[in-house]
């Protein structure tokens, strides 16, 4: 008996436009968005779908995408075969990237190869549901005295960082990110020149933390569909690692370039704009890949992925769109002020503007119960401040709290890549509300703060390992005030 042949049935398209890097195409009744379409030896992603014709933007095998300058672009040809893939488009993933600067589609950027990894990932892909999430109680911490004490940030939390140009919010994030010992580190960059790139990059080798750095980039001189995948792709790899049970910090910089990509990828496909110009769907855009972010459940592994994008003011306006969009979507916002940062306060974080809603739950116990007592310092120093300037006489009392005041935000200035761990803050804040610093001149206050972590460091490591341990218990508490009181007897 004769086996007849199997029938199979495909989808045929044809090319019917080509404006680099956007392709037209004709056919395909099932198409599907999001789908990778082959075209001879390139192929394309599906960002639309039409009745008369489906646009696609091409890259070129998942690597770099077409660039309009590009000669190679004379291969796509007006009538040229199209057929569908079935597949929506995969990214590599693997701990082969540790240690590596990639494009978001796996390449290798330094070497210019690409790593044959085994396994691929879709790269959008639904959030986890509410039940397979765990609680955000684990403290990610920054080494930022200001940050950890006033606005912590959990594991598995979404912190947004926003300010205007040149306030330090990249090395903000760069400080969180060299702080980290125990958590995988991705730092996705979006549209930035490659000087800039450079310059981070030597950070990390100078700390010694690009071992455990993923950096995925995209330049400003990459197509847009190259920087609009960046983030995605950076997520995708972050979940591969959470699935591993790991904790994974993922730094994107910053998403307000990505939405001017994405509002121009919208021009070439011709769908309407709206407020201020950005197409409709911006908000979805950024909310189903930050929604990917968050702490998974013990029975699903326990791996967490903390979120930290990045957004640019103009002029300190946090009510522009993206800003309230992306504000709207994380669990709160570190604002950086260019009045704060021009005076010399840096970090230039607002402590008004900023709140973190995790808040507590996400900070060592040890350090929670000091830092109560610095948010009611803080604000009995701001009313004091504003009889300050209309000269009223303070007294003995309020003069008393409005100094601790001016001590303890002297405390919170910190140059950048000079991080603090919780310890020994916990013990200078314990130290300031107590007095013990209450004769101190401002100008002398970093000059001495510098010597107290150095003498902790080199005569009283115990006493911070005790305090880590126990917490602020009677005798750990008598003792550190023992050691305060023996280092300002010699300082």
């Amino acid at each position: 008996m004769v086996n007849k042949p199997k029938l199979q049935i495909k989808e045929i398209g044809k090319v019917v436009s080509v404006s680099p890097p956007l392709i037209k195409i004709l056919g395909f009744p099932s198409l599907k968005m999001g789908e990778v379409v082959s075209i001879g030896k390139k192929q394309a992603m599906i960002f639309k779908i039409t009745r008369e014709f489906t646009p696609a933007l091409a890259y070129q095998d998942f690597a770099y995408a077409l660039n309009l300058e590009s000669q190679e672009n004379e291969n796509v040809k007006v009538g040229e075969k199209v057929e569908r893939t079935g597949e929506l488009l995969k990214v590599p993933v693997g701990e082969e990237f540790l240690g590596r600067v990639i494009d978001p589609l796996g390449r290798d950027i330094e070497t210019g190869k690409k790593l044959e990894l085994k396994e691929k990932r879709e790269i959008e892909k639904l959030p986890p549901q509410i039940m397979e999430r765990g609680l955000v109680r684990e403290p990610l911490e920054t080494g930022v005295k200001l940050i950890d004490a006033l606005f912590p940030i959990g594991r598995g939390q979404r912190e947004l960082i926003l300010g205007d140009r040149k306030t330090g919010k990249t090395s903000l994030a760069i400080d969180t990110l060299l702080n980290q010992k125990d958590v995988i580190s991705i730092y996705c960059s979006i549209g930035q020149k490659k000087s800039e790139l450079l310059q981070i990059d030597n950070v990390l080798r100078e700390f010694g933390a690009k071992e455990k750095v993923v950096v995925i980039a995209a330049f400003s001189s990459d197509s847009p569909v190259l920087q609009y995948l960046a983030p995605f792709s950076a997520m995708t790899l972050a979940e591969y690692f959470r699935e591993k049970r790991k904790d994974v910090l993922v730094i994107f910089d910053d998403l307000t370039k990505h939405a001017r990509v994405w509002r121009e990828i919208c021009l070439l496909l011709e769908i309407p704009p709206g407020r201020e110009a950005y197409p409709g769907d911006i908000f979805y855009l950024h909310a189903r890949l930050l929604e990917r972010a968050g702490k998974l459940s013990e029975e699903k592994g326990g791996g967490s992925i903390t979120a930290l994008p990045i957004c640019e003011t103009k002029e300190g306006d946090i009510t522009e769109y993206i800003p309230t969009n992306l504000i709207s979507i994380t669990d709160g916002q570190i604002y950086l002020e260019t009045d704060l940062f021009q005076k010399g306060q840096i970090p230039a974080i607002n402590i008004g503007l900023s709140v973190s809603r995790i808040g507590a739950f996400a900070q060592n116990k040890y350090l929670r119960e000091v830092t109560g007592g610095l948010k009611l310092l803080l604000s009995q120093h701001k009313g004091l401040k504003k009889l300050v300037q209309l000269e009223t006489e303070l007294s003995k009392n309020y003069q008393k709290v409005f100094k601790r005041g001016e001590i303890l935000l002297e405390i919170f200035k910190q140059e950048k890549h000079q991080l603090v761990d919780t310890i020994k803050q916990s013990i200078i804040y314990f130290a300031v509300l107590n007095g013990f610093f209450d004769d101190l001149e401002l100008e002398k206050v970093k000059e001495t703060e510098t010597k107290f972590y150095k003498f902790l460091d080199k005569y009283h490591k115990e006493i911070q390992f005790n305090l880590s341990k126990f917490g602020w218990v009677k005798p750990v508490k008598e003792e550190i005030e023992r050691v305060i009181v023996k280092f300002r007897n010699f300082y």
